[in-house]
Order: C-alpha cells, then sequence, then structure tokens
C-alpha cells in the first residue's frame, strides 16, 4: 500500500526546501524527498550572496523575478528565524561591484543603461572607492556602488526552510526516488527504494540530478554539473563594510560569522577536463581553484596576503543551456512541475521559485504564472544535445 501526499517535492536544496515551505504554509500535504540529507547538493557550498547586478539577469522578466525574489529575504529570514530560532548570518549592506580592467568597466556600464532603473546605484571614481575602503587595490578604474544588497548561509537558510516545512506539516523523507509513476499522461506518483509515493503533483528540484527523470517523462531536462569552488579566510583586519564583486575575480564577502568568502571559481577557471565530470556533485577541492581564487582576491585587496586559509569549500551547481532557470510544466504531462537549472542563482531565486510554483498548483495545474513563462521547460522540446561549454564559459561569478 503506497503513501499519500498532495505534493511530492523531489531534492531538499534551497529551492525544493523553499516549495516544500511555501506549499506548507498554504496547508497542503506535502511530502519532500531527498536521497541524502538536507541541503547537500549545490546549496551546501554557495556564497548566499543575493545582488541584482550582474549579467545572469536580463531586462524584463528576468530581471523582475530576481527583484520580487530579493524583497522576499528581509520577511522570509525573520519569519524563518523566528520559528526555528536559528541565526541565518543575514545582512543587508551596500555593495561595490569593481572594475580593474576596461573591459569590466565596459561591462559595468553597459549594464548600468538598464539596471539603475530599476536599482538605486551610480557609478563612482576610484577615489571615491578608496574613501570607502582605502585597502583596495590602488589601480582600480572605478566601480558601481549599489545602495543595498544582501548576503546569508545558504546552508543554514537551507536548513531553516526545512525546518520550516516540517513545522508547517511538511514531511521529510530520505529515500531515493528511482522514478515516475504515470496513467497514460498523467504523474499519479514517484517511486521510491522505499515504496511507492502516491500524490496530486511532482515538483522535480533535484538539481543536478534533476536529467534521471527524462526517460520518465519523454522529454529533455537538460542540466549540467558547473564546478564552483571558494575560501572562506580568517583575517584579523576589519571587517570589510560593503559586500564586494567584480566580473572577472568573484567576490568578497565580510560574513556575520567573521570569516572573509573570495570566490569562486566559475566555466572560465577550470580546463575543460576539468570542468564537466558528468552529471554528479564534484566535491573535491583543487590546487588549481586554490591558487587562481587566491591570486585574485589578493589583486583586488593586497592585505589578504597575510590571510589564513580556514576552508575550502566546492561542489557543483546545476547549470542550464542558456543559463536561465527551468521552471514550469513539461509539456505533454500533466502533474509534473520542474524547477531546476537555476545555476549561480538558486538561493537568489527560492522564493519567488516557490511563490510561482505555489501559485501553479493552487490553481489545479492550469494557468502557468506570468513570472515563469520566460522559464518554462517548453523551450526545450525537440532537444537533444546540450552545450553546457559553453554556457558554463559565460556564468557570471
Amino acid at each position: 500500500m503506497s503513501e499519500n501526499a498532495d505534493v511530492a517535492v523531489i531534492g531538499a536544496g534551497v529551492i525544493g526546501c523553499s516549495v516544500a515551505y511555501d506549499l506548507a504554509r498554504e496547508g497542503i500535504k506535502v511530502a519532500l524527498l531527498e536521497r541524502e540529507s538536507v541541503g547537500s547538493g549545490s546549496s551546501a557550498h554557495a556564497t548566499g550572496f543575493i545582488s541584482l547586478l550582474g549579467t545572469e539577469f536580463t531586462p524584463g522578466p528576468s530581471f523582475q523575478f530576481g527583484l520580487e525574489s530579493y524583497n522576499e529575504f528581509p520577511s522570509l529570514v525573520a519569519e524563518l528565524e523566528e520559528a526555528t530560532g536559528m541565526d541565518l548570518l543575514y545582512q543587508r549592506r551596500p555593495s561595490l561591484r569593481l572594475a580593474l580592467e576596461e573591459s569590466e568597466e565596459q561591462l559595468i556600464k553597459e549594464l548600468m543603461v538598464w539596471q539603475k532603473e530599476h536599482v538605486a546605484m551610480h557609478w563612482i571614481t576610484a577615489d571615491e572607492v578608496h574613501e570607502l575602503e582605502p585597502r583596495l587595490t590602488p589601480s582600480l578604474r572605478g566601480a558601481v556602488y549599489e545602495d543595498e544588497s544582501a548576503q546569508l548561509d545558504s546552508y543554514r537558510l537551507n536548513l531553516a526552510l526545512a525546518a520550516g516545512a516540517e513545522k508547517k506539516g511538511a514531511q521529510i523523507i530520505n529515500r531515493k526516488v528511482t522514478g515516475l509513476v504515470s496513467e497514460g499522461d498523467r504523474i499519479t506518483g514517484v517511486r521510491t527504494d522505499g515504496g511507492d509515493i502516491s500524490c496530486g503533483a511532482v515538483v522535480i528540484s533535484a538539481g543536478l540530478w534533476s536529467p534521471q527523470f527524462q526517460k520518465d517523462l519523454g522529454f529533455p531536462i537538460p542540466v549540467g554539473a558547473l564546478k564552483g569552488e571558494r575560501l572562506l579566510l580568517k583575517y584579523d583586519g576589519d571587517p570589510l563594510q560593503v559586500l564586494i564583486s567584480s566580473p572577472k575575480r568573484g567576490h568578497m564577502i565580510s560574513r556575520l560569522d567573521g570569516f572573509l568568502s573570495v570566490g569562486s571559481t566559475g566555466g572560465r577557471d577550470y580546463d575543460q577536463d576539468q570542468l564537466y565530470q558528468g552529471d554528479d556533485m564534484d566535491r573535491v577541492p583543487t590546487e588549481t581553484a586554490r591558487v587562481e581564487i587566491m591570486q585574485r582576491a589578493i589583486d583586488v585587496f593586497p592585505d589578504l596576503e597575510n590571510a589564513s586559509l580556514v576552508e575550502q569549500l566546492a561542489g557543483s551547481r546545476p547549470l542550464s543551456p542558456d543559463r536561465i532557470p527551468i521552471i514550469g510544466p513539461v509539456p505533454g504531462k500533466e502533474g509534473v512541475v520542474l524547477a531546476t537549472g537555476h545555476t549561480t542563482k538558486g538561493i537568489h531565486l527560492g522564493p519567488s521559485t516557490a511563490k510561482a510554483i505555489t501559485e501553479f498548483i493552487q490553481g489545479g495545474c492550469k494557468k502557468i504564472p506570468s513570472s515563469i513563462e520566460l522559464f518554462l521547460p517548453a523551450r526545450f522540446a525537440g532537444m537533444t544535445e546540450a552545450d553546457f561549454q559553453t554556457a558554463g564559459l559565460h556564468v557570471d561569478e
């Protein structure tokens, strides 16, 4: 005899837990399935930098989706911290997106043309940057100053979402999902190594492992593994008062736990034989990345020569071929929704993804929310081969 739920959510990373939390908050009976442990995939090593700048958002629906999600975090964090007693190390500060080269300055200013219509930001000179943070390299060309960005501990967020979902009635089940149960074109449940679970709808938010359900659906789920690494440093100087990033050198953030996070690597930083190791999570730190990240950090902040390495984190992000999330129903199938392929924006887009999925399911899976029309799986209909190499090289860290 199979177990029952209103909705089965496959994958307990930040996306899956965000969906489970949002559904449970609406009184929907959720079974959250995870083959390892909560937050054991991409979310565990994410920086947790929540910024509206960079190249991952484009004008229109993409940016609006990111803005909507950004605006959800203050209330969501407060709600989760009150419900769970956890400190998510959430901070909201001004940010600097630095240009150390002419190409970086050109890219940043091109993006500013449309970004400044939506975000409080302005270009500042190198002298103005050094007034804010005199320890940064003298070779700066300038930066865009953003009035506010945010950052939190992604793993704590993941755990808090899971705990919050449980408190609202969701059931977390540690089993490997081995397939989908169907009746004709309708998905009616999930098959696990501990028995079937019947449900009214299935949400596939399994990140890197989402493609394993392609066969059951008869539809492509193009998600590849983009290797990424970052470092946590102990630096005895005063913490940075701004959140720092740059197009070619990644992020530099003083966390609220006292560590300095620097990184991270992306497609441009690995040889092709190192970058794509199949569809599984590559958690092995590399000396190549450690040296690259430290050199980039010292280029930006020379005094980090005196910092010490505390931890090197490695993992893989779920990369889609166009670097855009895959969210929505599968063409030709009923009762199944995808929420995967968020690349480097899974933490940032968790709230808006969950909101859209919940709206769709509450509406009987009939009407697609306008907020996810750009992200629908239908754009990959007929795809036989995905180019993850090119997509990876264009990821903005």
